[in-house]
């Protein structure tokens, strides 16, 4: 009975110290990215995505599309071409990035999610993890802000986002297709400045992929209050603040 209580105890000893080689595993994985957790705001609130070199290149649809917006905007027809200002649709990729309201940042099981003052919009990135399976066997099916699929590259979340509906803008004005792919690198440039490089591509509106950087400053932890975008538009002010 003693040697068999004995054998029970080294079991039980040989199970506890691989749980803790695996927590500590675990831990030491989850700390060796940079922590970009916490509360953002962008440091130079903008309409535009401002291309880091020369103009958007436009192919002529692009250019086209994009001359019709601007006719649009001028005339107040926005549901004709931003349902954002004109139903509070969600903004989508990379336009969320552009938000002057803050957002946080948080991690939980291979999912990094962003969870946004504005109306309180959610977005995710997949880190790790498969993407939702597709559940109504039509393949990636677009959404508002499409599919998000990141890994890490040293001190770098890269997030690539593909699938986004057409009904959403690059910002306020650029439009894409089906085929945009927007792909994000983001960083800690020093403990309370997060950094955003975005990449945007799709050859039906872009004759080459074309870089863009937003800045965020970190802010206090918080939690955020309801923000309502129609009872805001109900109030004739701005959907979506600049």
């Amino acid at each position: 009975m003693g040697t068999e209580h004995k054998i029970t105890r080294l079991a039980i000893g040989a199970i506890a110290a691989a749980v803790a080689l695996g927590g500590s595993g675990t831990a030491l994985a989850q700390t060796a990215a940079p922590n970009l957790e916490g509360v953002w705001k962008i440091v130079t609130p903008s309409a535009t995505l401002k291309p880091l070199s020369g103009p958007i290149p436009f192919t002529a649809e692009g250019r086209k599309d994009y001359d019709a917006n601007r006719k649009l905007k001028a005339a107040g027809t926005y549901d004709a071409y931003d349902i954002t200002l004109s139903r509070c649709s969600s903004p989508g990729v990379p336009r969320l990035a552009l938000t002057p309201m803050r957002f946080k940042i948080w991690y939980r099981q291979g999912v990094v999610t962003f969870d946004y003052e504005w109306n309180r919009a959610i977005r995710q990135i997949n880190v790790g993890v498969p993407l939702q399976p597709d559940l109504m066997g039509q393949g990636l099916v677009p959404t508002m802000t499409g599919k998000s699929k990141g890994h890490w590259e040293g001190d770098t979340l890269v997030s690539v986002m593909e699938g986004g509906s057409d009904r959403t803008l690059i910002d306020d004005l650029v439009p894409h297709g089906f085929d945009l792919k927007v792909t994000e690198r983001f960083r800690l440039t020093d403990p309370d400045t997060l950094e955003d490089r975005i990449t945007v591509e799709d050859p039906a509106y872009f004759s080459k992929p074309w870089d863009s950087v937003v800045t965020y400053k970190r802010q206090p932890d918080a939690i955020f209050a309801e923000d309502v975008c129609l009872d805001r538009v109900a109030a004739h002010q701005p959907a979506f603040p600049k």
